[in-house]
């Protein structure tokens, strides 16, 4: 389902890429997190492990192009600069004293202070995104 929807989308210099990006970027949240819930019980098949694999491996690569585009969220920056350094969102957040959870709220595009996002721009600038 989410395979057809992202390659659905526009071009991402389409307007409407980035709303629709969005949806399937939540949905994809959703769908890891199920995923890695019923990975952490102790009788998980192989196959709970190849899919939650390959939902992580579609939300970055959609998540990256989402980043590189014009209409891209502070979210999207952020993960993105984030995953290229190798960082942690703890790690991420002590480096611009925020809390952790602040950082996941806004790779899942929760609204943050106007202060929490200038520190957020300059992690993204100093990490080169």
């Amino acid at each position: 389902m989410y395979a057809a929807a992202i390659d659905a989308l526009p071009d991402p210099s389409d307007p409407e890429f980035p709303d629709r990006a969005g949806v399937i970027l939540a949905g994809l949240r959703k769908l890891q997190d199920s995923l890695s819930d019923a990975a952490s019980r102790s009788r998980v098949t192989p196959s709970v492990v190849v899919a939650l694999s390959g939902v992580r491996n579609r939300y970055d690569d959609l998540m990256a192009t989402a980043a590189n585009g014009p209409g891209a969220t502070l979210g999207q920056r952020l993960y993105i600069a984030r995953n290229r350094a190798k960082l942690s969102t703890k790690e991420a957040a002590n480096g611009v004293g925020l809390r952790k959870d602040l950082i996941e709220a806004v790779e899942r595009e929760e609204p943050v202070l106007e202060d929490e996002a200038s520190r957020i721009k300059d992690l993204i600038a100093a990490l080169g995104g």
